[in-house]
């Protein structure tokens, strides 16, 4: 299965395994692994940036860390693999590297997994069953821009479903209809790509505006949106500070951070007020603050 793979650290580890890509705030190294597509994603502007992070790891089915100290940057890292749901860590480093950090994930759902930057290694930390792709046909997407004579391109990422040549696609935060006029993987043209392959779009008479970075592609379907977001947040025991109402924060999800505050808290239900509309999807929101340490406070679903 294809698979979007978080990275931190010394990105001289992925030689052996993948090609450096595209880069925006992310850096992309693409990788063909025994038949499967597999993108590593190193937001190498974290720490100063929290939100390259949580774009990056919104994505991601598995996670890799290559450091040789562990300091605040590591804590917060693996803070954010215990509030998305990330349940395999491969650890590039010494044996007291791998033994810090299986202290700090003792008693999360993370299986720490100690790697060496070689073929072997990772062909068997990938081949480690991983999580299921979304229900809904679903494209996220990272850039945008104009090609000459081919029009308005996207690159993203496929996180459910099947896409196809011409398919029609609803935008968001736009609301414009899509068309795709070709796919490509790995600068092959396709007809179709399924769940987690990374992808270049070409849509037909679409402008960049229809669908910038952070636009969430869906089939035409009916989806309900809300300025006012009602979570089930999750909050990690080990971290004693707590939000409170009338807190300014962000929202991040799936390459968007929007401002908000948290209007209401009922144990564990948090409403929240958003600068925009935000899809009612099955996915996971995070709750971060510049003026919090650590900065991610907290993450959890839409509240049905």
């Amino acid at each position: 299965m294809n698979q979007n793979i978080l990275f931190y650290g010394n990105e001289e580890a992925l030689n052996e395994v993948a090609k450096k890509g595209s880069e925006t705030d992310i850096r992309y190294y693409n990788s063909k692994i025994e038949g499967s597509e597999i993108t590593f994603l190193s937001p190498f502007k974290f720490p100063e940036r929290i939100q390259t992070l949580l774009n990056a790891i919104s994505i991601s089915n598995k996670a890799i860390i290559a450091v040789d100290q562990i300091d605040r940057s590591v804590g917060e890292f693996i803070l954010s693999l215990y509030y998305y749901d990330i349940k395999n860590l491969g650890v590039i480093g010494d044996e007291s590297t791998l033994s810090t950090i299986r202290n700090v994930t003792k008693g999360t759902w993370i299986e720490v997994i100690p790697l060496k930057p070689t073929y072997e290694d990772f062909l068997h930390f990938i081949s480690i069953p991983t999580g299921a792709p979304r229900n809904r046909t679903i494209v996220v997407v990272d850039q945008t821009f104009p090609v000459k004579g081919v029009g308005t391109v996207s690159l993203g990422f496929v996180m459910g479903g099947i896409i196809k040549k011409h398919m029609q696609m609803k935008s968001y935060p736009s609301g414009k209809n899509v068309e795709i006029k070709s796919i490509q993987m790995q600068d092959v043209d396709v007809e179709s790509s399924g769940p987690f392959s990374r992808v270049g779009l070409a849509f037909r008479n679409s402008e960049v505006d229809d669908v910038p970075k952070g636009s969430i592609l869906f089939e035409n379907e009916e989806l309900q949106f809300t300025e006012n977001l009602r979570l089930n947040v999750n909050i990690n025991p080990a971290v004693k500070s707590r939000p409170s109402v009338g807190e300014k924060i962000q929202i991040n999800f799936l390459f968007n951070n929007l401002n908000a505050e948290i209007s209401d808290i009922s144990e564990n239900s948090y409403l929240i007020d958003v600068s925009r509309k935000v899809p009612l999807i099955d996915e996971i929101f995070s709750l971060s603050s510049l003026n919090s340490n650590p900065r991610i406070i907290g993450a959890g679903k839409p509240e049905h």
